[in-house]
């Protein structure tokens, strides 16, 4: 993390229509989403520091961006799809479960984040959003590039689909 800190700093004064790009508020989005989406702290720095030479390597189309949130936001996921397409080719399988899904031996932070593992991406994405940062409806449908509407029918299957996998997979009624 501390060589991505340092890449954006020494590049902070390249802002986006006179704002720094990557303030803290969006250093620690983007950590959480990759964490979110990738399960592993290694690889969201790695997804952190890839997202951000790109940004800055093309630093003159900048001033075409319209929404900075949207487009980081559909960076880190972009990125750490093709992560995780990368892992499935060279990663062997190891089970994240302990054998006869013995919920006792894990937190509840471990069950969320692995029911949320489980989620399609645009559930994952809308639940995270929302729940994990706070984002208002309207501003996730700026985000997600779509309405208010769609944002909140995503939203709700995803905490029903959630909720299923929770009880499902962990024996915990929620």
């Amino acid at each position: 993390m501390t060589r991505f800190v340092h890449l954006c700093v020494i590049y902070a004064e390249m802002g986006l229509n006179g704002k720094n790009i990557f303030g803290q508020k969006r250093l620690d989005f983007m950590f959480r989403l990759a964490c979110s989406i990738l399960g592993r702290i290694d690889e969201a720095e790695d997804i952190m520091q890839d997202v951000a030479e790109k940004v800055l390597r093309r630093h003159e189309d900048r001033h075409e961006i319209a929404n900075i949130d949207a487009f980081l936001t559909r960076s880190v996921r972009n990125a750490c799809i093709d992560r995780i397409r990368r892992r499935k080719d060279t990663t062997p399988k190891i089970p994240d479960v302990p054998d006869g899904r013995n919920p006792d031996r894990w937190d509840e932070r471990q069950i969320i984040h692995k029911a949320m593992s489980m989620l399609p991406e645009k559930q994952r994405l809308a639940v995270h959003l929302k729940d994990i940062e706070g984002y208002s409806t309207k501003e996730m449908a700026d985000i997600l590039e779509t309405d208010e509407t769609n944002v909140r029918t995503i939203l709700s299957r995803g905490r029903r689909a959630l909720k299923e996998i929770i009880e499902k997979e962990f024996g915990y009624g929620i």
